[in-house]
């Protein structure tokens, strides 16, 4: 299949060693998801103790989505300006900080203002993720992006997991729950302020040809099917964090029980985000895993419609499988670019303007229940999205470069 073109065959880029921008890149994405999946872990207990509607809870579980969609637009211009490594250096330090508000400062608003900055941070490392995976190791991109979202997964399986346990063992409530994992996030400072001083000035670092604007994107229809196909595996991912514990307590499941589904899920795609992008670094096109991710989204929810009692477990493992679209999106952000910068921009715009599309998912399925008293129409709401999601993901299951769509960047991007 065609790869992305390398410009360099090494992992040193300039003067910075890539075993420390490795380090780097792992300990970020390894911290890009437990503040989020923590949330979803005490939200019954949250609602019990602030009486948050349906609708308000389902609101600050699309908060996730709407600051990666609204900020992280920005976070390619940030960095063309102070760099990419310094930008995200930043985006560690909004993480600390925004966890520390929203656990330490009382009242509802410094609950979503917390949020919104913790977010904030997120988001950039959400998008310039794929960018220096492409700078630093054009040679290795599939294998590289493999190592990062296995952490990445492993932190969010990880938050939805010990988030509850942590804090009952330390005789907390639900703000302890989530403020413990901005001790986890200090742990990123270390080596991203190696590598900014390694890195040095921002010009230091040959970074190729000049980042596209992310507005031009609009008119590549690769990057719009890429926007779509993460959009809507991203509404599927964060509906099922928020929500699920919820729906099994309904069933009658404990608190803890519910959390723990959410944990199995979120552990089955560990082994499945080491094994996807290797996958598609040797395959023709994505068809066929894009066909089977589908197929078990369906198969949960289908379950979790008719027997949500009955072995959870498996409902768990086969909306875990269907998760395998996630580290599928980021792999192809990084394969349907030719360039570093391109990566960028692609990662920017895919993942704003899907993350925009998700944002209205959790809020949705939030109001649905309101409106019907029970969980069965908003999973069918889902599986109607899966659908869609399957036809806009086979539409660049085909290798192609959303360069081509924009003829006019051809000379900048050969």
């Amino acid at each position: 299949m065609s790869r992305p073109a390398a410009t360099a065959r090494s992992p040193r880029v300039g003067r910075v060693p890539g075993w420390l921008v490795l380090v780097s890149i792992l300990i970020l994405a390894f911290n890009l998801r437990p503040a989020v999946n923590a949330l979803g872990a005490v939200m019954p207990e949250l609602r019990a103790d602030t009486g948050l509607s349906g609708g308000a809870a389902g609101l600050l579980l699309a908060l996730p989505t709407l600051s990666f969609a609204i900020l992280g637009i920005g976070a390619p211009a940030l960095a063309a300006r102070i760099g990419s490594h310094r930008t995200v250096l930043l985006a560690v330090l909004a993480m600390i900080g925004g966890q520390l508000v929203r656990s330490l400062l009382p009242g509802i608003p410094m609950l979503f203002i917390g949020s919104v900055l913790t977010l904030a941070g997120i988001a950039v490392g959400n998008v310039l993720l794929p960018g220096l995976v492409r700078l630093h190791f054009p040679n290795s991109v599939t294998a590289v992006t493999a190592g990062y979202t296995v952490l990445l997964t492993s932190g969010g399986a990880i938050g939805a997991a010990v988030t509850l346990p942590l804090e009952r063992s330390f005789g907390g409530d639900w703000r302890l729950g989530i403020g413990l994992w901005a001790l986890l996030a200090g742990l990123a400072l270390l080596p991203w302020i190696a590598t900014v001083i390694a890195v040095g000035r921002p010009g230091n670092l040959q970074q190729g040809p000049r980042r596209i604007p992310v507005s031009q994107l609009r008119r590549s229809r690769v990057a719009w099917a890429m926007a779509g196909y993460f959009g809507l595996q991203s509404l599927q991912a964060y509906v099922m964090f928020g929500w699920l514990p919820e729906i099994l307590v309904d069933a009658g499941m404990t608190d803890q029980q519910g959390a723990f589904q959410v944990f199995i899920l979120a552990a089955v795609g560990i082994p499945i985000a080491a094994i996807v992008p290797w996958l598609l670094g040797r395959m023709p096109n994505a068809r066929v895993p894009m066909t089977a991710m589908a197929l078990c989204y369906l198969g949960g929810y289908l379950g979790l419609i008719l027997a949500p009692n009955t072995t959870t477990w498996l409902w768990s493992i086969l909306i875990g499988l269907g998760g395998g679209a996630f580290p599928t999106a980021l792999t192809l952000i990084a394969l349907r670019a030719r360039t570093p910068g391109g990566t960028i921009s692609l990662s920017a715009f895919a993942q704003s303007a899907g993350y925009l599309m998700a944002s209205a998912g959790p809020i949705l399925f939030g109001l649905l229940h309101d409106w019907t008293g029970g969980w069965t129409w908003p999973l069918i709401m889902l599986c109607a999205l899966v659908v869609v999601h399957l036809f806009v993901g086979l539409t660049i299951a085909r290798p192609r470069y959303f360069e081509d769509d924009l003829p006019a960047l051809a000379p900048a991007t050969a």
